[in-house]
C-alpha cells in the first residue's frame, strides 16, 4: 500500500508542473493577443467650417392705448389696422415678401387705477376702476433675405416711430436651413474621420506603433457658434445671434495597433 503511494508522487509533480506550464502558455497568449492583436487607440477627429445663415427670424410689435368706452377702444382698433398697412407697405418697400410675414392677433388687455397705479390685465378689475385698454400687436418676418432682414431690424424702429407708431423691435434671430446642413455633412464627416487618423499617427508614432484599420466610428454632437467663439457643449450648441457662423463636427473613432 506503502509503495502504491510512494509511486503516485512522482505523476502528482509531474501533473502539477504541467499545469503550471500549460497556465503560463495560455497566460501568455492571452497577453499576446490583448497586447498586439487587440491593442487600440481612441480618437475625437474634427472638421470645421464658416458658413453663413441662409434664414432669419425678426419678431416685433406694434402697440398703442385707448379709452375706456367701447367707442375708444373701436376707434383704436381701427387705428391699429390702419398703422399695421403701414407697417406692411414700409417692410414691402425694403424687398419684404407679404408670404414672409405672419400678423399675430391683435391682443387687448383692459387698464385699471388701483391703489399701486395702474395695472393691465384682467386680474385687476376686481380691486380698481377701468380706465382704458392696452392694444398689442406682434409680427413675425422669417425669410432667406438675411441681409435685407438684417438692416430692417436696425432701421424700422426709428422710422415707423417718427411716422407715430409705437413699434418695438427685438434682435433677428439667424439659422441655418437643413438643406443647407445636408449639403456639407458628408464632406464634413469625412474631414473628421480623416483629422481623427492624422492625430492618431501622430501620437502613436513617437512610441514606435502604427495605426491600423478603423475599428468603430460614431458622430459626436453638431456645434453651430459664432466666427472664432469658443463656446462649447456636451450636448452640442446652436448660436442664433449672427449670420457668420462656424460649424464643427465631431467623430468619435477607434483605430487598431500593429
Amino acid at each position: 500500500m506503502n509503495e502504491n503511494k510512494k509511486s503516485l508522487v512522482p505523476f502528482g509533480i509531474i501533473m502539477g508542473v504541467s499545469l503550471v506550464v500549460v497556465s503560463i502558455i495560455v497566460g501568455y497568449v492571452i497577453y499576446y493577443v490583448k497586447t498586439y492583436d487587440n491593442a487600440v487607440i481612441t480618437i475625437t477627429g474634427v472638421a470645421t467650417k464658416e458658413i453663413k445663415s441662409d434664414d432669419a427670424k425678426w419678431r416685433s410689435s406694434f402697440s398703442d392705448q385707448t379709452g375706456a368706452a367701447t367707442a375708444d377702444l373701436q376707434k383704436g382698433s381701427a387705428d391699429m389696422q390702419n398703422q399695421l398697412q403701414d407697417i406692411l407697405a414700409y417692410f414691402a418697400s425694403n424687398g419684404i415678401a407679404t408670404s414672409s410675414i405672419t400678423v399675430n392677433p391683435l391682443e387687448v388687455d383692459p387698464m385699471y387705477q388701483t391703489q399701486n397705479g395702474i395695472m393691465s390685465g384682467k386680474y385687476y378689475g376686481a380691486g380698481g376702476t377701468l380706465i382704458g385698454y392696452s392694444l398689442t400687436q406682434s409680427l413675425l418676418v422669417e425669410s432667406g433675405n438675411v441681409d435685407e432682414i438684417t438692416k430692417l431690424a436696425q432701421d424700422a424702429p426709428q422710422y415707423l416711430i417718427g411716422k407715430g407708431i409705437v413699434f418695438s423691435s427685438q434682435a433677428p434671430e439667424y439659422y441655418i436651413t437643413n438643406s443647407a446642413l445636408d449639403s456639407i455633412r458628408q464632406e464634413m464627416l469625412q474631414k473628421a474621420l480623416a483629422d481623427a487618423k492624422t492625430r492618431a499617427e501622430a501620437i502613436t508614432e513617437g512610441v514606435g506603433a502604427s495605426v491600423g484599420n478603423l475599428r468603430s466610428s460614431s458622430i459626436g454632437v453638431t456645434q453651430i457658434t459664432p466666427v472664432n467663439s469658443t463656446q462649447i457643449s456636451d450636448y452640442g450648441a446652436y448660436d442664433t445671434t449672427t449670420a457668420d457662423k462656424l460649424i464643427t463636427y465631431l467623430v468619435h473613432t477607434t483605430f487598431t495597433l500593429k
